[in-house]
């Protein structure tokens, strides 16, 4: 059973066409559990867009994923679809289980502003707008995805690159520099032999180094000075584009290219989080000799 949470405000204007003036519909969209509340003032607007065939089979789907979607106007509740339980009598007339109407009155003027003639009436398949989102506004199946990887078709690609500052004065004017990273990984710190020397951090303050598989990572080699990234100080942290790396004083931002940024496990920076995924299969590039 889906379970939802939401809280959404929507507005639609819908422009006049010919004779016909236009209008706009309000309205907010809330969930708790498997219950769903569309509610608006304006829904006369617009009310008995989709023929009852499709109310039927929107409402016997929801009753299958074992929701409640409730239509709200402006005097109350107009019908409820999904797993509800109807009275015998409004089966009857809505030839559906699924559907609780919420008072005759209601259901009446609404069947009355689903005819042409209805003033303020909007026909908003024929408003030249693009196509709205699908009602109700939960799937109702499931949608394929094709699956792929984000490696680099050959590897150690994609313009790894440091943007640094210094910030040890506070509020003063940061030149902001561009460091190239090498495409096995640089050595930083202090020292004269250090790839990328800073001042004010230890002879050998961290490094940066790619892994088999084609990732950037910060290896802290300094017990005096901090290395962090995003705030964190573990031994070992793999970087992200946008991952923000603090030495000391410096403040240094790791960029790499989207197609050889790979996240994890198919697709984004970090991808998807509290779950454990699969890891991507290894490259073609990884089979050839010389790897």
């Amino acid at each position: 059973m889906l379970h939802l949470e939401a809280d959404l405000t929507f507005d639609i204007e819908v422009p006049g066409e010919g004779s016909r003036p236009g209008g706009s519909l309000h309205g907010t969209v809330r969930a708790s559990g498997n219950h769903v509340v569309i509610s608006s003032d304006d829904i006369m607007s617009v009310a008995g867009q989709p023929s009852r065939d499709a109310v039927r089979g929107v409402a016997a789907e929801l009753a299958r994923l074992g929701l409640a979607v409730e239509v709200v106007g402006p005097d109350g509740s107009i019908v409820t679809l999904g797993a509800v339980s109807a009275p015998a009598l409004q089966r009857l007339v809505t030839r559906s289980r699924h559907m609780r109407l919420g008072s005759w009155s209601r259901v009446l003027r609404a069947v009355v502003a689903r005819r042409p003639s209805a003033p303020g009436a909007v026909d908003l398949t024929s408003s030249g707008l693009p196509p709205g989102t699908p009602w109700p506004p939960v799937p109702l199946r499931p949608m394929p995805r094709v699956v792929t990887t984000t490696h680099d078709p050959v590897g150690g690609r994609g313009h790894p690159r440091l943007y640094l500052a210094d910030t040890s004065v506070p509020g003063a004017e940061r030149r902001v520099g561009v460091f190239e990273l090498p495409l096995d990984g640089v050595v930083i710190g202090s020292a004269e032999g250090a790839g990328l020397r800073l001042e004010g951090v230890d002879d050998v303050q961290a490094e940066i180094v790619r892994t088999d598989d084609d990732e950037y990572e910060l290896v802290a080699r300094s017990a005096r000075v901090l290395s962090t990234v995003g705030g964190l100080q573990l031994p070992r942290q793999t970087l992200r584009t946008g991952s923000r790396i603090q030495l000391g004083t410096w403040r240094l931002s790791y960029v790499r290219d989207e197609f050889a940024d790979h996240g994890r496990p198919y697709g984004g920076r970090i991808g998807g989080e509290l779950g454990r995924q699969r890891t991507q299969p290894k490259p073609d590039y990884r089979n050839r000799p010389g790897f």
